[in-house]
């Protein structure tokens, strides 16, 4: 994703981003976990992050999301299950997304993930991924839903929702 005003990249451990110490996406969950380990995790490699910057404003870090690699459970599973699956279901997982609050609505968030599908969709070709799993904050439930996720548990609409999308799913949304 790149255009003349904003452009995607790698996270870099080695580098200073503008404004990531400001970072407001509104959840503060989200907020800390960008202020505070964001840089740990990556450079632990507990995760990968992928990170927006607004060119028009001194590359200011607007909005990020991070992938991990991990694994569900076949009870986790059972919702969408149509035979048996093995005991454990590799998958990657979008530990977080955020945008900052003065971007909201302008379709970042869409495509942030769409690069992230683009992501698992290319390593899904090199190794054994199921789909993309994440826990969606209660604001968040009806955006991953519109994009295709299906919940996994049967929470209320103000808990977390574990939610996933299959590989099968992101092949035919990428073409």
């Amino acid at each position: 994703m790149s255009d003349n005003r904003f452009v995607l990249e790698q996270y870099d451990v080695s580098k200073t981003y503008f404004q990531q110490k400001k970072f407001d996406c509104g959840n503060k969950v989200i907020n800390k976990f960008v202020h505070s380990s964001l840089k740990k995790q990556v450079s632990k490699k507990f995760s990968q992050a992928y990170t927006l910057l607004d060119q028009e404003n001194e590359d200011c870090f607007s909005a990020f999301y991070t992938l991990s690699s991990y694994k569900l459970s076949a009870f986790d599973m059972e919702r969408l299950s149509e035979g048996s699956l093995p005991r454990d279901i590799p998958c990657v997982r979008l530990i977080m997304l955020g945008v900052d609050k003065k971007l909201q609505g302008c379709g970042i968030g869409k495509k942030m993930m769409s690069d992230a599908l683009h992501r698992v969709h290319r390593a899904a070709k090199e190794i054994g991924i199921y789909g993309l799993y994440l826990d969606a904050a209660p604001k968040a439930t009806d955006f991953y839903i519109s994009l295709g996720f299906i919940r996994l548990d049967s929470g209320s609409k103000e808990d977390i929702a574990k939610m996933f999308l299959s590989i099968e799913t992101i092949n035919q949304l990428l073409g």
